[in-house]
């Protein structure tokens, strides 16, 4: 039995979201429509083996990251990749003034003591704004991102999908990091407190 009823609006949602994960992670609309169709047909079929356990739209989002891992694979296509843009010269511009030469954080920019942080990533609220945050990241910072920690793809893997060198791939998660560190810190656990 599943807590999904399959009604329009609710699966008119659920694939809206599906989409801007998929258009992100393809950056081709019609490869984007495609696995999200085939994402949404197996979720139905196999509605079965949805575990009542797990969140129904996560069970979804792991089909459909399957699904695109799969196309990734099959293709062998590299990401269409863009050279820095103005928002990764802000980000580059940011991180100089937050660390100093040996990489610390400058007294001024060290991170701020959070609460909970176990509880406070199961309310919603703090996963709308991480979603936030994560479009607020550079279009190709924010895919690095995902490939790496919601897609689970090594380094390695990352770096034949997109093409760039593997300090590059590190350089980039380690700025994505920031970025949602402070897009968190000021968004989130500063209004928390």
């Amino acid at each position: 039995m599943t807590a999904w009823s399959w009604n329009d609006a609710d699966t008119a949602e659920l694939r809206q979201k599906l989409l801007r994960f998929a258009q992100l992670q393809l950056r081709d609309a019609q490869w984007a429509e495609d696995v999200v169709q085939d994402t949404l047909i197996k979720a139905f079929t196999k509605q079965g083996q949805f575990q009542a356990a797990a969140q129904w739209q996560t069970w979804v989002f792991a089909i459909l990251k399957n699904t695109i891992l799969d196309l990734l694979r099959q293709h062998k296509t590299r990401l269409q990749w863009q050279v820095s843009s103005d928002d990764e010269e802000f980000i580059d511009a940011v991180h100089e003034q937050l660390f100093d030469e040996s990489g610390h954080w400058t007294p001024s920019a060290s991170p701020q003591a959070w609460a909970q942080p176990e509880s406070s990533l199961q309310q919603q609220d703090f996963m709308r704004t991480l979603h936030h945050c994560l479009q607020d990241l550079p279009e190709n910072t924010a895919r690095v991102f995902m490939l790496r920690e919601i897609m689970g793809l090594d380094v390695a893997e990352i770096c034949e999908q997109t093409g760039i060198s593997a300090d590059n791939c590190y350089t980039i998660l380690h700025r994505a990091r920031n970025g949602l560190r402070r897009c968190l810190q000021s968004n989130w656990f500063d209004e928390q407190a």
